[in-house]
């Protein structure tokens, strides 16, 4: 068997170093493609960071109505057992 070295299926794999337009145009529309990304998640960020403020908002003003609902059935709770106290007929009189 004769091997010689020249043969395609075991010759080594060469490096081209030279750039032609297909590698520019190719490493530019990374770069676009990046760029996009990233002012695309900006101002995707920038919506999520305005719903969650207005969530906050609207969970503080439910947060202040169990406040004062809490509040009013204190003072309903206080009036029914005054309302208790003086139906009971009082046996010292």
């Amino acid at each position: 068997m004769n091997e010689n070295a020249n043969t395609p299926g075991h010759a080594k794999p060469r490096f081209d170093p030279t750039i032609n337009y297909g590698h520019v145009l190719t490493v530019s529309s990374f770069l676009i493609a990046a760029a996009s990304a990233y002012y695309g998640m900006r101002a995707e960020l920038q919506n999520v960071d305005q719903r969650v403020a207005k969530i906050e908002s609207t969970l503080q003003q439910v947060a202040n109505v169990l406040v004062l609902a809490a509040r009013q059935d204190e003072r309903l709770i206080a009036i029914e057992r005054r309302v208790d106290r003086l139906e009971q007929p009082s046996g010292h009189r």
